[in-house]
């Protein structure tokens, strides 16, 4: 059951829109949150969830600040 909280590259991209490529090289950035099971990479739902609503934050923020 708790395979279902975590996702793979593929569907990490579906769900973003992006290549699979631009996944894998945004993990190896650092900039996506990932961890290895063997030599696939794997997400947790909830860390994607929370990375999102933290760019949310973050580029509200700046655009708030950038208005003033």
């Amino acid at each position: 059951m708790a395979a279902k909280n975590h996702i793979s590259v593929r569907e990490v991209a579906r769900r973003f829109g992006v290549n699979p490529s631009t996944v894998y090289r945004l993990v190896q950035r650092g900039v996506l949150p990932a961890f290895k099971v063997g030599n696939q990479w794997r997400f947790s739902q909830e860390m994607l969830d929370a990375w999102v609503a933290h760019k949310v934050t973050v580029r509200e923020g700046v655009s708030r600040g950038n208005s003033r």
